[in-house]
């Protein structure tokens, strides 16, 4: 009766290891499938996030190029300005005045409030008061804000996908040692590896459950 039971017990323990292995290596297939798509959609993030930052960039440079123009036509509005006040030519000093823009008119009238012949302590040029607000300029620095916040996500979005990939790995080892355990009659060696496959599989599960989900 005795001889009848041990092969029992040894089938009965083959039976429950080789059911928990295919238990292990299938979350474990799962969950690498899982990592693979993810980090696949990180890496689309982060290629469409560095699409935008040159687009920002592309637009920043314009309005940089377009607020540097404005700088120049207005300095030179303001020099024959000066020339011709300096001249007496007061006709010729209001023609130029009024073909100030609203943004250098402001300035040179804050400016001349300052009394800057008299007043040491007056801006050398109304372009240094603040009053003098070039609206390409302020985009300009807006699209440099969100050009960095879009860097910042594409690099945020790469690391992610490393993150998946590096879980994809571990999900690797873990179907490995699963594998190998099916090898073994031995019941240390098998229980062994079984443990060793076990302990990665809820280390990967958990490093998982804390990475993001792109959506996108």
């Amino acid at each position: 009766m005795a001889l009848e039971q041990i092969p029992d017990k040894k089938e009965r323990f083959k039976h429950f290891t080789e059911l928990t292995t295919t238990v292990i290596i299938a979350l474990a297939t799962l969950s690498s499938a899982w990592c693979t798509y993810q980090a696949t959609k990180w890496g689309g993030i982060q290629i469409f996030r560095l699409n935008e930052v040159s687009a920002l960039g592309r637009r920043s440079s314009e309005k940089t190029v377009h607020a540097g123009q404005m700088r120049m036509i207005d300095g030179i509005l303001f020099v024959e300005y000066l020339k011709a006040n300096s001249r007496n030519q007061k006709f010729l000093a209001d023609f130029f005045y009024r073909r100030f823009r609203p943004e250098a008119k402001r300035a040179t009238d804050a400016w001349l409030a300052t009394r800057p012949v008299e007043n040491p302590q007056a801006p050398s040029h109304p372009f240094m008061m603040e009053e003098y607000r070039l609206e390409p300029e302020q985009e300009a620095k807006q699209l440099n804000k969100e050009s960095v916040q879009k860097h910042e996500e594409a690099r945020q979005a790469n690391q992610n996908s490393d993150n998946y990939i590096m879980l994809t790995v571990l999900f690797a080892s873990v179907m490995f040692f699963g594998g190998i355990s099916t090898q073994f009659d031995t019941r240390r060696y098998r229980i062994t590896l079984i443990v060793i496959s076990g302990i990665l599989l809820c280390a990967a599960l958990g490093m998982l459950c804390t990475n993001p989900i792109a959506f996108e």
